[in-house]
């Protein structure tokens, strides 16, 4: 499914305005200034966001109208379906400890939120609610996601769940009528993908009425949409277990409850740990300015694994996506036409490999980690990996629960998932399906 050409045009423009500037502070030997880097960056990710609006829009359209149900009339008239579930939400933890509310507050906020659930989708009501809220929220965060649509993704029936890995090679022989020829005794493995949950909480005080729930919905909304999308993709690119010099902290030691780091360590490896940890003869020091010579080199570096740009895809900072807009191979949309089958926050490609940028890429020092105390220097890194030899799987989806704390008096909002990655050769210390180029200077 594609966006709409006038969004497509939208997009070309600005990024081809953007390639335009640049190009021509490089041809002028002009280095740009850390604000025009800034700038940059912004505009870029206003034309991501652009894009993944127009792909929301495209899907939901196809599934419910021009979006999903929402309630029609009364106090909450507008609202959708996850819009309800978290106002029910947070009137259910009212309901459990209703010391120091308005009874008569709690049954007219009770009675205001069925009737805009039953109005949400004629003889259902509040059981599509029950059934379709956490799926709304996923979807959600879903479109968001920029790494996490790259890799085939599997709901897990069980945590563990067991992967049937590839079996080899068939041998093939010259037949013979009448003749049976020599089988083949096929190697069987399987790997395991484990699901590990990932937490947060929002509070809330307790002067909370049912105007103020109405007026929050919507920065809640975007609230849980951003942090979700930004988690899964970090967790994705740099999860690493290790809590001293992690490669996200080099020199540095973390622990769980790390505020903002504590995450990386949730219980599997990212992308990136197999070339900078697993096998380092993925990583390649690049010690240069972007180049053409920069992304071939990389893909090089996978071999077999190489070969089909279909499977392949580039994942850079937006710093090192900004200097290849001078690479003469680099292919940004204002040469896609409105027909092209690109993937969320796209912006570009490589010989027909698409350039997947990042925010959550974040600039590493010369090695290629990034270091905890800061980087002495901010260099950019290139990551490719073959999109078929990584798993993605889900034991449970986004969960909202809401609680009462007296002690604090406030109500806390909990949302929690559990995912699990893992890669397809069963091996992470010998497999050559992901590589990176880092040190990658003057961005």
């Amino acid at each position: 499914m594609t966006i709409t050409t006038q969004d497509m045009e939208t997009i070309k423009r600005e990024i081809g305005s953007i390639r335009e500037y640049y190009q021509s502070h490089m041809d002028a030997e002009i280095p740009p200034l850390k604000e025009e880097v800034a700038r940059i960056s912004s505009q870029l990710s206003q034309a991501q966001d652009s894009w993944r609006a127009g792909e929301k829009r495209a899907i939901l359209s196809k599934f419910a109208g021009a979006d999903r149900p929402r309630a029609l009339h009364g106090k909450y008239a507008g609202l959708d379906m996850l819009d309800l579930a978290c106002v029910r939400s947070l009137l259910a933890a009212q309901f459990r400890d209703p010391s120091g509310v308005n009874p008569r507050m709690l049954e007219e906020w009770q009675t205001n939120v069925k009737a805009a659930m039953d109005s949400t989708t004629a003889g259902t009501g509040d059981e599509l609610v029950d059934t379709q809220e956490a799926r709304a929220l996923w979807d959600d965060v879903n479109l968001e996601t920029a790494v996490a649509p790259l890799f085939n993704t599997i709901q897990m029936p069980s945590n563990p769940f067991q992967i049937p890995l590839q079996m080899g090679d068939v041998n093939w022989y010259p037949g013979t009528e009448n003749s049976a020829v020599t089988s083949t005794a096929l190697s069987t493995a399987r790997q395991t993908l484990t699901a590990h949950e990932l937490v947060a909480e929002v509070p809330w005080s307790y002067d909370l009425d049912e105007d103020a729930v109405i007026a929050m919905m919507e920065e809640l909304r975007r609230g849980l949409l951003r942090n979700a999308r930004e988690v899964i993709d970090d967790v994705l690119l740099n999860a690493d277990t290790t809590t001293t010099n992690n490669i996200n902290a080099d020199g540095a030691a973390i622990t769980a409850s790390t505020a903002g780091k504590g995450h990386w360590l949730l219980g599997f490896d990212g992308l990136l740990h197999l070339p900078l940890v697993d096998n380092t003869g993925q990583a390649s020091n690049h010690n240069g300015a972007v180049s053409e010579a920069m992304f071939n080199g990389v893909r090089g570096q996978l071999g077999k694994y190489g070969v089909r740009p279909s499977e392949l895809a580039y994942i850079c900072d937006v710093n090192t996506f900004i200097k290849s807009l001078t690479v003469d191979s680099f292919r940004t949309l204002d040469k896609f036409g409105p027909q092209a089958t690109v993937l969320t926050g796209q912006l570009g490609a490589v010989e027909g490999i698409p350039v997947i940028v990042s925010e959550l890429m974040k600039l590493a020092d010369a090695d290629g980690k990034v270091t905890g105390a800061g980087n002495t220097t901010n260099t950019g890194r290139l990551l490719i990996v073959n999109r078929t030899q990584w798993r993605v799987g889900f034991k449970r989806e986004l969960n909202i629960e809401t609680v009462r704390d007296a002690q604090k008096r406030q109500n806390i909002m909990v949302v929690s998932f559990r995912i699990g990655l893992q890669e397809g050769s069963g091996t992470r210390s010998t497999a050559t399906h992901t590589a990176l180029k880092y040190n990658i200077t003057g961005v």
